[in-house]
């Protein structure tokens, strides 16, 4: 039930024209990201987005959703890249997201739906930020002030960084959060079936964009319910319980494997790293200055919302006002946690400031409406408002001289491979085959576009070591060739005789090098024929073939008749004379061997050389066959 009925969208529906002209106005900004003209073509077509790490999440994102439609579960077992590894919810995360679009469009791969579904989420904001101002007791007008910040905030540059790496979990997650807290206060302050269903379905969907966020939200919760809790009745409390319930139920599918998969991350070092201060982590007034102002409007938007605060406890909104207060605190202390935990992700703090800011808004828009409303401007103030930002997203020129006034980051995300990029992929297909792996050679700059190798065996039908992720902390991606050195050692060490052991170990036929050490040590080995010179980013690539048996069966024969996700096929399979076959691919737990009287060894594997192999700490699958077998076939069975 309403408190104050008369400010709802039910008795003032005109207002709901101004929710409609701010998401509008964000289609128009969103619709810029893909290309100028607002083009819809762009948006459908099928190039791919090639900014940050969308292309892996594009790759994860089908085989999931392939995965999903199969056998109910999107943790997959990919031999396509890294001699085998397997993608889970942990690796990687943020690709939840494509894997529902991809699942609900019933495709695998396919760009133009992951583009539309990244369209759809970003055009999610302005209605996050309404729906959370009228969680927390915001009359209608001031809702949709609030949209029209939302569109604001989502095109300055922090988000637009977020955007760009492909960080859409956490941007989504940080949404969830914002409406989540202002509707506990509503729940806590009008009980009713309404308040509760949102709260379901935004904890739902919170917990399947990114349960590290939400499990961050815990301690607000906690503080909220010790502060309340004595005053409620019992039906308040079951509710709050199933609304926990609703959030974590339906992801419990995933969230086991998340939960079961945290092992596969590389361990650490053990050395024990110096844990900050308190003085370090409360900082100096510079250091809160510096966080306000890392975030565009940041320095106005905190200024008002200390005035739209106390308006909101005066006007009788006091747990909205307390509950945004203690979530924004809590945003900004771990943002400066993160600045000096080394632990801690570089860009965590970059991350952190946009969802305070977020928070923040809403009592911000509170104080400018009160203005408004004050001097009796609010409706007309508020539709010039709505005006402008429509204006913004539709009707900006050339130069974008309202979004240099509003600050907001129009840059275009890189969408479809370039001229290099596509005869690198032309070379790689006319010189490589099924028979071997093509080591490819990870650049140590992040250049524009520099995951676009993320979806190079859709690209060219080819298996790969290296060009999936370098910062992925999987233990199974250890193996490559990145930063000058070769598994962890520095590629000058490495002899022709280390080097034809790894390539025998990993069979690779082919080897990409992107950077001057790469193409002067290959160049080298006696090995190696140039087979292709090309350019990327104005620096030279050289293709390189290697004169070697190519062969994934390491031990025994067999005929390699094909590998696909979760799945191997062999056949002709004879053992050597000690009743083995090795193959060339990284074993891991839950991979199941048919016929079944074929056991997977689980010792270490007698070939494995140190020197020769690197740092990878992965055995390759090692197979027990009593005698010739004519079909051998590997299927992995999530555990």
């Amino acid at each position: 039930m309403d408190e104050s009925p008369t400010d709802g969208f039910r008795h003032h529906p005109h207002w709901l024209l101004g929710v409609v002209a701010v998401v509008c106005a964000q289609a128009g900004l969103v619709l810029e990201l893909f290309g100028p003209g607002h083009s819809f073509a762009a948006l459908l077509d099928d190039r791919p987005v090639l900014s940050g790490r969308h292309p892996l999440h594009l790759y994860h994102g089908s085989l999931g959703a392939e995965a999903f439609r199969a056998r109910g579960s999107t943790t997959v077992y990919d031999p396509n890249f890294q001699a085998g590894y397997p993608k889970t919810p942990v690796f990687d995360g943020g690709s939840r997201p494509a894997e529902l679009v991809l699942a609900l469009a019933g495709r695998g791969f396919s760009p133009a739906a992951y583009k539309v579904g990244l369209f759809a989420c970003l055009l999610l904001v302005p209605l996050a930020f309404v729906l959370a101002a009228r969680g927390a007791g915001l009359p209608a007008g001031a809702a949709v002030l609030a949209g029209a910040g939302g569109v604001v905030l989502s095109g300055s540059t922090q988000v637009h960084r977020l955007v760009e790496e492909g960080e859409i979990d956490f941007l989504m997650a940080g949404l969830g959060v914002i409406v989540f807290v202002c509707w506990l206060a509503r729940y806590s302050k009008w009980f009713g079936i309404d308040s509760w269903l949102v709260m379901a379905l935004v904890a739902a969907a919170g917990w399947y964009a990114h349960p590290v966020v939400w499990i961050g939200l815990v301690p607000v919760v906690i503080v909220f319910y010790v502060a309340v809790a004595p005053r409620k009745e019992l039906a308040w409390h079951l509710g709050l319980l199933g609304i926990a319930a609703a959030g974590v139920a339906p992801n419990a599918w995933w969230l086991a494997d998340w939960v079961r998969y945290w092992w596969l991350r590389v361990p650490a070092t053990g050395e024990p790293l110096p844990v900050p201060t308190v003085e370090a982590v409360l900082g100096t007034p510079a250091d809160y200055a510096a966080l306000a102002g890392s975030v565009t409007w940041g320095w106005p938007v905190a200024v008002l919302s200390v005035a739209g605060l106390v308006l909101m406890a005066k006007a009788g909104h006091r747990g909205a006002a307390a509950l945004v207060a203690l979530t924004a605190g809590a945003a900004v202390a771990l943002a400066r946690v993160s600045a000096v935990w080394p632990q801690a992700p570089a860009d965590a703090p970059d991350r952190l400031a946009p969802l305070a800011a977020g928070l923040l808004a809403v009592p911000a828009a509170f104080a400018v409406w009160a203005v408004k409303t004050r001097f009796r401007l609010a409706g007309p103030l508020t539709a010039v408002t709505v005006g402008g930002v429509l204006l913004l997203g539709w009707a900006d020129g050339p130069t974008r001289p309202l979004a240099a006034v509003a600050r907001v980051d129009g840059r275009p995300l890189l969408v479809g491979l370039g001229t290099e990029q596509q005869a690198l992929v032309d070379a790689v297909t006319r010189h490589t085959t099924l028979e071997a792996r093509v080591l490819w050679d990870d650049a140590a700059e992040r250049r524009p576009g520099w995951n676009w190798t993320a979806l190079l065996p859709v690209l060219t039908n080819r298996s790969y070591l290296g060009g999936l992720d370098p910062g992925s902390g999987v233990e199974h991606c250890t193996c490559g060739l990145r930063d000058g050195a070769l598994n962890g050692r520095p590629l000058g060490d490495w002899t022709d005789a280390d080097l034809d052991h790894f390539c025998r170990w990993y069979n690779v036929g082919w080897v990409v090098a992107r950077s001057p050490a790469a193409a002067d040590r290959w160049g080298r080995h006696p090995a190696a024929t140039a087979v292709a010179r090309l350019t990327e980013g104005g620096r030279p690539v050289v293709v390189f073939a290697l004169d070697r048996p190519r062969s994934f069966v390491l031990s025994g024969s067999a005929v390699w008749e094909g590998a696909a996700p979760n799945r191997i096929t062999l056949t002709n399979v004879v053992p050597d004379r000690d009743g083995y076959v090795t193959l060339s691919l990284h074993s891991v737990d839950g991979l199941r061997v048919y016929p079944t009287y074929i056991l997977r060894s689980h010792g270490d594997d007698s070939e494995k050389d140190p020197a020769a192999v690197g740092a990878d700490p992965v055995n390759h699958v090692r197979l027990r066959v009593p005698g010739p077998v004519p079909r051998v076939t590997l299927v992995w069975e999530n555990p």
